[in-house]
């Protein structure tokens, strides 16, 4: 159940930021939210406390800044958004803690962690 509904959540944050990131701005760029990071932490805050406590951590992957979400219990995804709240992938967790397989080369290439956020209830 602690599963479904952190799924469940994430789920409706990647719904919410494919929003903003598919509208352009007046040059034709990509529309990004200002500081996606505050809209992840706010989005987090909004859930309940996860055992172990949700983290967002600021990595370079591939020329590009990612932020990768972890916390929670037993085979929880840990998600890797992209600067625009795009979701990359599953970078680790599962029943086999390797993710889903679309950046399974994150734990090598990720450079420059800097937590962000850790959830201090």
């Amino acid at each position: 159940m602690n599963r479904l509904l952190s799924l469940l959540g994430l789920l409706l944050l990647w719904t919410s930021m494919v929003a903003c990131s598919s509208e352009l701005d007046s040059l034709g760029n990509n529309a990004c939210p200002a500081n996606f990071s505050n809209t992840l932490i706010e989005q987090l805050q909004q859930k309940p406390k996860q055992t172990p406590a949700a983290e967002v951590t600021q990595y370079t992957y591939h020329g590009q800044t990612v932020y990768l979400v972890t916390g929670g219990c037993c085979n929880n995804y840990n998600y890797l958004f992209d600067g625009c709240g795009n979701i990359l992938c599953a970078a680790s967790g599962g029943t086999a803690n390797q993710g889903d397989g679309r950046c399974s080369d994150f734990a090598a290439a990720a450079t420059n962690p800097v937590l962000v956020w850790r959830d201090p209830r």
